[in-house]
């Protein structure tokens, strides 16, 4: 009867486990919200909106509810701005309770936290309603004389309020930036937020664009904001005027080819111009069709041809507008290769690199466009020879080909250029020549003269020590270890020296 009995317990235990599993299954409560899609390029819901949440549960008899950021059981009442909507959704095994939470329309007031909950298990959700921003009475296009002020102004209106800032170039424009160029206020009125920018005393380079941004932030949770923006273009109109004054402009032709003079001047709005030939106090005006106008019109090019009637003489380009006019005078000259350097001299040296300052004497008619420079070792010379160094020598020379940019043909009594010679050996001597190259040729070289690199300051070699140990951790800790390792053989051969004169000792005794 024994093997009955356990029978009746097996089938026992096993009822009980299967309905006593799914009995507890039954009472189980759970939830889940659907989360809330604002969009890819938003984090809000605009006010006035239709929206809903969803929050299911996991068992059918279970009841769920949502609450508001109050506190407050929402209520199923459909004829409610917000109201909550009992849904049964199907699932693999049976259906389980949805409620949905609807905003028929939504308002700001309803940011906040949303709690959904059925007995003691309980979600939540964070809901962010925005009334965006909009920009009223703002001007985009803002024109005004050079010298005077303005009050660029902008006027936003939203909810939550917004707060506005002044942004040019990507920079925030404060007081604090420049206060005799720049007075920024914030005012109420019946339209919203006003954000005014006072700007004194324009110049043509404060033209441009300002941008005025509008940020609202939600109290009622973090991250809950909006910003949104206006750009207003603001054009100084001014006179003609050049970059290089009104200093003749030298260009250099090779004879019988053309050579283009190209007038720009910096204006607003962009002037007409003027081409004159001057023969002493007389101005000849050349016709329309002789000037090419480019940019849209912000360039005038009168092309010439360089020969014996040309070279020398001297042209005006006279830009003008309703602000003003402004001459510029040209003048071409005969190509030539540059003369031989009168004058090479080390302004200052450091550890790495030479500065030297290139001169010709008198009147110079030619444009330098590259300097080449060539060097070679004080002692690496001596080896093979005394004396300064002959032609022949130079063909081992190292060598720096040096592009001279903005460098035009000049006319006054000492004139000059800077170079460098970079790349060089601390606390070295070398001797040095330097020759000049334009279109038409290259220039004799200089005299060579001598020149010398310094040491290396002792904050420099530490800074290079340390960014070279950060660029390549092996090689300082290579370094270090052949240091540790030199030390560590010279103390240990010391020790064993020590020993070996001691064990001699005690066999002698």
């Amino acid at each position: 009867m024994k093997w009955v009995f356990y029978v009746i317990v097996f089938i026992y235990m096993f009822y009980r486990a299967v309905y006593g599993l799914k009995s507890i299954q039954k009472e189980t409560r759970g939830l889940s919200i659907e989360p809330i899609d604002y969009g890819w390029d938003k984090h809000y819901y605009s006010a006035g909106t239709r929206k809903s949440i969803i929050c299911k549960g996991t068992n059918k008899n279970q009841k769920v509810e949502w609450v508001n950021p109050s506190g407050n059981v929402v209520q199923r009442v459909a004829t409610n701005r917000v109201f909550a909507q009992e849904h049964f959704l199907p699932t693999y095994q049976s259906r389980v309770p949805a409620m949905v939470l609807i905003f028929s329309h939504a308002n700001v007031e309803d940011t906040g936290v949303w709690e959904c909950r059925s007995g003691d298990v309980k979600k939540s959700v964070s809901l962010c309603v925005i009334e965006p921003s909009q920009f009223l009475d703002t001007p985009t296009e803002v024109t005004v004389d050079r010298g005077r002020s303005i009050t660029l102004s902008c006027q936003a209106k939203g909810e939550p309020e917004p707060r506005l800032l002044w942004h040019r170039n990507g920079e925030i424009i404060t007081e604090d930036l420049n206060p005799s160029k720049y007075q920024v206020m914030t005012k109420y009125n019946s339209q919203g937020f006003e954000g005014l920018l006072t700007i004194t005393s324009l110049e043509p380079e404060d033209s441009g664009v300002y941008n005025c941004e509008a940020i609202q932030e939600s109290p009622r949770i973090d991250d809950c904001m909006a910003s949104v923006s206006v750009n207003i273009s603001l054009q100084v109109n001014y006179a003609p005027m050049f970059a290089d004054g009104n200093d003749t402009a030298l260009v250099p032709g090779k004879e019988n080819e053309s050579v283009d003079l190209v007038c720009a001047s910096d204006a607003h709005p962009t002037p007409t111009y003027r081409w004159f030939k001057e023969d002493g106090d007389i101005l000849t005006e050349f016709a329309k069709e002789d000037i090419k106008l480019l940019d849209n019109g912000e360039k005038a090019v009168l092309t010439l041809v360089a020969n014996e009637t040309t070279f020398g003489q001297r042209y005006r380009c006279r830009a003008s507008n309703q602000y003003g006019e402004f001459d510029k005078m040209f003048a071409i000259l005969k190509l030539e290769r540059p003369r031989k350097p009168n004058e090479v001299s080390l302004e200052n040296s450091t550890y790495n690199a030479l500065n030297f300052e290139v001169k010709w004497y008198g009147e110079i008619f030619f444009p330098v466009e590259e300097v080449l420079i060539q060097y070679m070792d004080l002692k690496s010379f001596i080896k093979k020879r005394v004396g300064t160094p002959r032609e022949m020598d130079w063909k081992t020379a190292g060598e720096a080909l040096l592009k001279v940019d903005g460098y035009d043909a000049v006319n006054t009594e000492s004139a000059g250029l800077k170079v460098t010679l970079p790349e060089l050996v601390e606390k070295t001597e070398y001797w040095v020549r330097i020759r000049a190259s334009n279109e038409a040729g290259d220039s004799p070289w200089s005299e060579p003269i001598l020149a010398s690199t310094i040491d290396r300051p002792e904050v420099e070699a530490k800074m290079e020590i340390v960014e070279k140990s950060q660029d390549d951790p092996e090689a300082a800790t290579a370094s270090e270890i052949s240091d540790g390792t030199f030390y560590g053989i010279f103390f240990a051969g010391g020790i064993l020296v020590v020993a070996i004169g001691c064990m001699f000792a005690m066999r002698l005794v």
